[in-house]
């Protein structure tokens, strides 16, 4: 049987009065499913011996820890139960600050099969004390009745500093919680389908939190019907998953939007399986991924630009890694950051080499307040900032704002607004609907809609420099990050108000040494060094000869000694870099690029 990679994609384009225009997909959405749940359902009732989930019992485990659909619907039926006995409800939520595992996601399910919403929060807002006040934050604005822990936290007299003691914590207990909470419930009469019939696509599901970069978290309001339309809108986009059950392995956190809903519940929607990776494309962490990686091949790998760089790093002298992780790819999807084009043709290669076939490259976009899927490169595209078309049932509307075009977003996959914040919903929708997602984009091709589109970065980071000239920051910082990869990790852009633009490079401490021909040196003894600077120079002299222009040309740059701060708030959770708090942190060095 043939695999159909792409669904069609017929984009109408409508001019508006304000001189900017609206894209559409003509392909009908259809039907979907009214609650999140109904897919777990389903498949534990067609096949409930199916893997669904499987994690090492730790990093040194040799084996996969599996639960199955039926396994999976049973425990989350219980656990149901077990939360509307002890006070949970659709106004007192379920707070995870956990890492990714089966036992968060059998609470997560129960929650969300009986109605009460879930708030992951990521485990740094615990761990780190300069965090504290974004936990303080989210805890004060959800009220919950419970809040899960992992073992390694230990915040509990904080937890109860801010909610009282009346609340209800619960550890992993090496991953038996939900165990306990099954026998629990089952002495006790159980209504929980009763409930879960009466759930509508309108309830809550889940509020997730925003990185908080500018200010403090905000809590955007996640539907069922977000999240289901979201689901039939990848369907339609990438058939293939409904023909081949997806098999993903993956460290993407599930209290970011992309990995909680994009991955984690195309997995559950088409009866796939996902091996929950421990390892993160940071330092030695990605060591997991690899032997993971060895141990199943995936249907589709979702990863950042970095993670991708440093698996095909490997596989240029691991076979074994190579074989494996091709051997059943039909497609590689980056997100954060816009793919080299040499690292994407050598994905290619790597693939026609393992088996003779090739693997499709592609990637999207969207926000934490599009549940996250907006657009889709579902056509063949070799450009890193095309982020395809308007899915099925989403409007994208182009608004011109300062000289650019913002892009905005209309459909069923998008939030009915904050939660606790009337002004600030009523601020980010415009007069026609369509959320402002204050990121800003063009057309790839002036006369082909279907063409796709280009993504120009965020419009609150662009800066004039003295002379008056923009500044595309976000457009800017992905043509040099990819350029500078593998021996940056990353780069700022400064020059506000300057007379030239500025950059600071993040050494990739590997393969700055590499080039150092020194294994041994340090972090600052590599910003230093004769031959990683001119190789920096060679790199940047290519780019400013390619751009010759005031808003995009380099003057000065800088590699710096200390590697972005996850405490300070210079990377998110997805590992991709804060330049407005790397700004902040480090003007005395962006000043001295500048006397």
């Amino acid at each position: 049987m043939s695999v159909e990679l792409f669904g069609p994609r017929h984009i109408v384009k409508t001019p508006m009065p304000d001189g900017g225009f609206v894209l559409a997909s003509h392909v009908p959405l259809g039907n979907y499913a009214e609650r999140i749940t109904d897919s777990l359902a389903y498949w534990a009732a067609v096949d409930p011996s199916r893997v669904f989930l499987a994690q090492r019992a730790n990093e040194n485990a040799l084996e996969w820890q599996s639960i199955t659909y039926g396994e999976m619907h049973d425990k989350a039926r219980a656990v149901g139960q077990y939360l509307l006995d002890n006070g949970c409800g659709p106004d007192r939520p379920v707070v995870i600050l956990a890492e990714n595992s089966i036992e968060a996601a059998c609470l997560a399910l129960g929650a969300l099969y009986v109605g009460v919403p879930i708030a992951p929060i990521t485990p740094a807002y615990a761990k780190v004390d300069q965090a504290h006040e974004k936990l303080r934050a989210c805890l004060k604005l959800l009220q919950p009745a419970l809040v899960y822990l992992d073992d390694a936290l230990h915040c509990e007299s904080l937890i109860k500093e801010i909610l009282g003691s009346q609340v209800l914590i619960m550890r992993s207990q090496g991953g038996d919680t939900c165990a306990s909470l099954q026998a629990a419930a089952q002495t006790r009469p159980s209504r929980v389908d009763a409930v879960n019939r009466k759930l509508t696509p309108d309830t809550v599901a889940k509020y997730l939190f925003t990185s908080g970069s500018t200010g403090l978290p905000k809590a955007v309001i996640n539907t069922h019907r977000m999240l289901c339309a979201n689901q039939k809108q990848l369907q339609l986009i990438f058939p293939f998953v409904k023909q081949e059950p997806p098999v993903l392995v993956d460290w993407l956190p599930w209290n970011h939007t992309f990995g909680g809903n994009e991955v984690f519940f195309l997995v559950m929607s088409q009866g796939g399986q996902l091996y929950i990776d421990s390892g993160k494309p940071v330092g030695q962490a990605i060591e997991a991924t690899l032997q993971n990686l060895k141990s199943v091949s995936p249907t589709i790998h979702f990863n950042v630009p970095a993670g991708f760089e440093q698996i095909v790093a490997r596989m240029e002298t691991d076979t074994q890694l190579k074989n494996a992780f091709f051997a059943r790819l039909r497609m590689v999807f980056y997100a954060g950051a816009g793919m080299p084009q040499r690292l994407w043709s050598r994905i290619e290669s790597m693939a026609l080499e393992s088996t003779g076939r090739s693997v499709a490259v592609v990637t999207a976009w969207g926000a934490t307040e599009t549940a996250p899927l907006a657009t889709g490169v579902h056509f063949e595209s070799h450009r890193s900032d095309n982020i395809g078309v308007p899915v099925p049932g989403c409007e994208i509307r182009f608004a011109p704002v300062n000289g650019r075009m913002e892009l905005r977003v209309r459909g069923p996959n998008v939030m009915p607004g904050y939660l606790g914040s009337p002004e600030l919903t009523q601020t980010a929708f415009d007069e026609l609907g369509f959320y402002r997602t204050g990121d800003a984009g063009s057309l790839a091709e002036a006369n082909d809609a279907g063409a796709g589109i280009i993504f120009e970065g965020r419009i609150a980071e662009d800066f004039k420099l003295q002379t008056g000239t923009w500044v595309s920051v976000g457009r800017l910082r992905g043509l040099l990050s990819g350029a500078l990869m593998p021996l940056a990790s990353d780069v700022v852009v400064a020059g506000a108000g300057q007379a030239y633009l500025s950059l600071l490079v993040f050494l990739n401490p590997a393969a700055a040494r590499a080039c150092a021909q020194d294994e041994q040196a340090s972090l600052e003894a590599l910003t230093r060094h004769p031959k990683v600077l001119h190789a920096v120079q060679q790199i940047i002299d290519q780019h400013n000869a390619a751009y010759p222009g005031a808003s995009m040309n380099i003057q000065k740059f800088t590699l710096m000694a200390q590697p972005p701060s996850p405490k300070l708030g210079e990377v998110t959770e997805k590992g991709s870099i804060n330049q407005a708090a790397v700004l902040k942190n480090r003007a005395a060095v962006v000043q001295a690029l500048y006397v």
